[in-house]
């Protein structure tokens, strides 16, 4: 375990707190943090148990979520497998906070970040609820770029059709595609019309509005 960083990463420690309901400091500005500092960055994420960036034990516990934004900001490719990694590891279990900006980390670092989300998606021995995490990553993708959408949604009809007999997870696939009108997957409209979905979960609103727009009954 690496003991000391750079000054600039060591700062990272002493910054202080943060809130997910806050507008990210700009690190790179404010800390001089330069792509050259990302594998010290990467490193920490490995290091810290990423539960108590979201408790905050201490001040220094908050390093971390410093670290995963800065990620962001660089734009590091090379963090994604590292960042994907730390989503899944057990010590990491209750980061929440972790969950929830994972997902403006990979649209800070961009659309190379896609690739490896898909591949996340296709291995098998990922538990679905860290799937749907990512899955709702790509479709901020797509909303992000329009350009994205019909990947996704192709993505989603692989997801749908591997998963058709899981209606709970389906339904949270559902209610983040819906934010882009799948209007034209006649995947979705089957899954649908055959009510492979669990009505507990599913957005009612949502799948009404979607019915109508793709003329599903007309």
């Amino acid at each position: 375990m690496k003991k000391t960083y750079s000054k600039e990463v060591e700062k990272l420690f002493f910054y202080g707190e943060t809130n997910i309901s806050e507008p990210w400091p700009n690190y790179v500005v404010e800390l001089s943090l330069k792509r050259v500092h990302i594998n010290e960055l990467i490193e920490l994420i490995i290091n810290s148990d990423l539960s108590k960036a979201t408790s905050g034990f201490t001040i220094k516990d908050f390093a971390p979520r410093h670290a995963w934004r800065a990620l962001g900001q660089l734009k590091a490719i090379v963090a994604i497998k590292t960042l994907l990694d730390a989503l899944i590891d057990e010590k990491n279990e209750e980061a929440f906070d972790y969950r929830v900006e994972l997902p403006y980390v990979f649209l800070l670092i961009g659309d190379k970040s896609i690739i490896e989300l898909e591949l996340f998606l296709k291995n098998e021995k990922i538990e679905w609820n860290y799937k749907l995490i990512i899955f709702e990553t790509l479709v901020k993708f797509a909303i992000q770029k329009p350009i994205h959408k019909e990947l996704i949604i192709n993505i989603s009809n692989d997801l749908i059709i591997k998963y058709n007999r899981e209606p709970y997870f389906i339904s949270y696939i559902l209610n983040a595609l819906f934010k882009i009108e799948p209007v034209n997957s006649e995947i979705v409209k089957e899954v649908i019309h055959e009510e492979k979905y669990d009505f507990t979960v599913i957005n009612k609103s949502e799948l009404i509005e979607f019915i109508k727009k793709s003329k599903m009954y007309d």
